[in-house]
């Protein structure tokens, strides 16, 4: 694909038209959190994020990690799926910061004490999903996380907590899916977790199956990365 298509892309998320509620859905992209974000221009950052992690990866990805919806710790700052700012920050500062695309990258979250998130969010998940694909071998480009649902659900007047998307809201927003699945076609995919693995499944998109790392599960996730190389 092109970098037109993406562009198209980043424009249709960032809009966030085809949330069905945003009083119980945050769109990282196009929508400014006057608490938590550190500046009014957060949006902007995080797509422009988005749209050089994803412009690395056209025509080099070899597999797509596809996760259920972002999180509050992860996609809601850091603007990537399944990728926390601490992550990346401590990336930037041993040298390592083209492992998630080229040029700076700007922390969008406000720090404060009740967050512990001094050096940045930190979301535990995105942790070990990175680093169960280095340890596996896959380079850091070789390899793009998304979600089946694009923005951060979370519970009505509560910005930082988490929930799982309801049926209206998969449905709704599975056309941006399509889009990004686009983007990358013939990449195999793999689905995390359950939730995420029946979504897929409902929409007819086929992927491979992979036990969500949180709740105990990063042994089995990273059974299933290994696999995953073995297979690809």
């Amino acid at each position: 694909m092109s970098a037109n298509d993406l562009d198209r892309f980043v424009s249709a998320v960032s809009a966030g038209d085809r949330i069905p509620d945003p009083a119980i859905m945050f769109n990282p992209w196009g929508d400014h959190d006057p608490v938590h974000d550190l500046v009014p221009d957060a949006p902007r950052i995080r797509a422009d994020h988005l749209q050089r992690y994803l412009a690395a990866r056209l025509g080099r990805a070899r597999v797509l990690l596809i996760a259920e919806a972002p999180s509050y710790s992860g996609a809601k700052f850091s603007g990537m799926a399944m990728t926390s700012e601490r992550d990346v920050l401590a990336a930037h500062a041993a040298g390592r910061g083209a492992d998630y695309f080229e040029g700076d990258f700007v922390r969008t979250s406000r720090p404060l004490p009740q967050l512990k998130n001094t050096e940045g969010m930190l979301e535990r998940t995105a942790s070990i999903v990175w680093s169960a694909m280095a340890g596996n071998g896959w380079a850091p480009h070789e390899f793009v996380l998304w979600n089946a649902v694009a923005y951060h659900p979370h519970e009505a007047g509560n910005p930082l907590s988490n929930r799982a998307p309801n049926t209206a809201e998969r449905r709704a927003l599975r056309p941006l899916l399509e889009q990004f699945l686009a983007l990358f076609p013939g990449v195999p995919r793999l689905a995390i977790g359950r939730v995420c693995q029946q979504s897929l499944a409902d929409m007819g998109i086929d992927a491979l199956p992979a036990r969500h790392p949180s709740y105990g599960g990063a042994p089995e996730f990273r059974a299933a990365v290994a696999d995953l190389r073995a297979r690809l």
